[in-house]
């Protein structure tokens, strides 16, 4: 193959990141919206040793799944790769996606979202100044360049408005010395390298929507793609705000870590609590606990809870929670892991980890085997570091016996996982 030849293509198979693959002589070529069995004529645009990449010039046949868009900007934005597939179409594709991956293990059919459209409590949008407008919407896939909206069709309805007036009202100047504006539900995050009246744009702001908790100028000067700073000023109310999870009210700080689809976060968590199947005397520990939204959710299930953490605002954060619902069985702890497997050992049935995307680390590992649970609750929300994980905790005599994945994020290729895994005893 050589780039621009042309070639009608068959599409066989869908890559979990949403590219179609196909076969011309032989050679693999992944092509951006084609989807299994259609048939188009493909133009080669890039060539590698091992695979090329095609562009759709025409489509001869189309898929059931396929869907017109519904977002306008979908053909150029990142931010989502499923949006020209039905929402039954993305459902059965990660269902044959976490099967394949998985296929020696019981793996039980995704639970859909109820709502698959307009569901993130949370966006980080970039906003520059250009050509004497503002820009401000999502990046280009494989780019730093800003696809220009008016509104997101997989965030929340509130985050568009709020979006939205802020790019109508904030002024050229201002967008010239953001970098980026984050948004949540109740919470504006205005982030750049210096504040130009951002106190009277707040004024404005809080008046238009006057059930918002919380604005904050977060200054960032670094030079590469840490989207917050550390210093930061409350421009209204505080650096907080409140959300709830499984009854559960959750004080959340701007740059604390929370499930951006709420519904599906308490399936998932619900989803964990039913696959430990908790009969009111365990000891539990959450390792790399956050702000301590899971502990607190099992807590009325278990004798004990107890969350490990590193990061000294999110222990504070943790117990500030835990106080606020009155729970008495639940504590968290600043104390490095590793330190924490030593003195531990041995004296926790359950243990839960929510890892990054990344997994665990080898020392995850060592310290999982070191504190000993009979079962491990694993919260993932990548499959592939969850099946290296489970193959490196397998070789440490702990088995993974159900698999349940959630769907938390509609139209994009992730797939969140709750595991069983078990300590099995030698005989």
């Amino acid at each position: 193959m050589k780039k621009n030849e042309m070639y009608e293509v068959v599409c066989t198979d869908l890559t979990d990141m949403g590219a179609g693959i196909a076969k011309v002589k032989d050679e693999v070529v992944f092509v951006y919206d084609l989807l299994p069995t259609e048939e188009a004529l493909i133009k080669i645009i890039k060539v590698y040793s091992k695979y090329a990449i095609g562009k759709v010039i025409e489509r001869k046949t189309k898929s059931p799944f396929r869907q017109h868009p519904p977002c306008p900007v979908a053909k150029w934005c990142g931010g989502c790769q499923l949006q020209h597939v039905t929402y039954e179409g993305q459902c059965a594709f990660k269902n044959q996606w976490m099967k394949e991956l998985f296929h020696e293990l019981n793996v039980d059919k995704i639970i859909p979202a109820k709502e698959p459209l307009y569901y993130r409590n949370k966006a980080q949008f970039p906003i520059r100044a250009k050509d004497g407008k503002i820009e401000m919407g999502f990046y280009k896939l494989h780019s730093n360049e800003v696809i220009d909206t008016k509104s997101c069709m997989i965030e929340s309805s509130r985050i568009n408005k709020i979006f939205l007036w802020i790019k109508e009202n904030c002024s050229v100047l201002q967008a010239k010395e953001l970098r980026h504006v984050m948004i949540r539900n109740e919470q504006v995050v205005f982030i750049g390298r210096k504040n130009i009246d951002l106190d009277q744009l707040t004024k404005k702001l809080i008046k238009t929507f006057p059930d918002l908790e919380s604005v904050v100028f977060n200054e960032n000067l670094r030079k590469d793609n840490v989207i917050l700073g550390e210093k930061y000023k409350v421009l209204f109310g505080q650096d907080w705000m409140m959300s709830e999870c499984l009854g559960n009210k959750v004080k959340l700080h701007f740059k604390s870590f929370f499930q951006v689809n709420q519904n599906q976060m308490e399936v998932l968590y619900q989803t964990a609590i039913n696959l430990a199947d908790f009969q009111g005397n365990e000891r539990c520990v959450e390792l790399y606990a956050g702000t301590g939204t899971i502990g607190m959710a099992i807590s009325k299930y278990v004798k004990e809870v107890i969350g490990v953490e590193i990061v000294q605002e999110a222990v504070e954060n943790a117990n500030e929670n835990v106080k606020l619902n009155g729970i008495k069985n639940c504590r968290y702890i600043c104390q490095d892991a590793t330190q924490f497997a030593k003195e531990f050992e041995g004296k926790c049935d359950v243990l839960i980890v929510d890892p990054p995307r990344k997994g665990l680390s080898e020392e995850g590992i060592v310290h999982i085997e070191r504190i000993d649970p009979k079962k491990v609750i694993y919260i993932s929300c990548n499959p592939k570091t969850l099946k290296r994980d489970i193959d490196r905790l397998k070789e440490k005599n702990y088995i993974a016996k159900k698999i349940q994945p959630v769907d938390m994020f509609p139209y994009t290729t992730g797939i969140e996982c709750v595991t069983l895994i078990e300590k099995e005893t030698k005989s």
